[in-house]
């Protein structure tokens, strides 16, 4: 069967310490959802690394937890959805505050500090 597992990733940039985040979806073959996250946790052990950016910073990246797991049920008329997330305003935002926290993106300039030097 087909699951989906929702990763977490921190990036912390130096020398300020700057923290970014991003959601990572893995589609697995597995035989249950305890090993889907089994096989998920395999295949992110060694994402905690380290590089330097084009600006010559360090940065930093850890996996911070296995959010969600997810049953990719049968492809209906081409579609299948892969992954599904619930969410619920559990903190002292706005619901719109909420929102645009939630979907919040970064942009290109943001993202060239992640870049790797050798690869930009």
């Amino acid at each position: 069967m087909k699951y989906s597992v929702k990763v977490i990733f921190t990036y912390s940039v130096e020398p300020d310490n700057r923290k970014f985040y991003e959601e990572s979806i893995y589609l697995v073959d597995a035989e249950s959802f305890d090993d889907a996250y089994e096989k998920a946790e395999r295949y992110t052990k060694d994402f905690d690394l380290e590089h330097t950016n084009p600006k010559g910073q360090k940065v930093k990246t850890e996996k911070i937890d296995f959010v969600d797991c997810f049953l990719a049920f049968d492809e209906e008329n081409g579609v299948q959805e892969i992954y599904s997330s619930t969410f619920k305003n559990k903190s002292s935002l706005s619901e719109n505050d909420f929102y645009k926290a939630i979907t919040a993106q970064c942009d290109a300039d943001e993202l060239f500090d992640l870049r790797y030097e050798e690869f930009n």
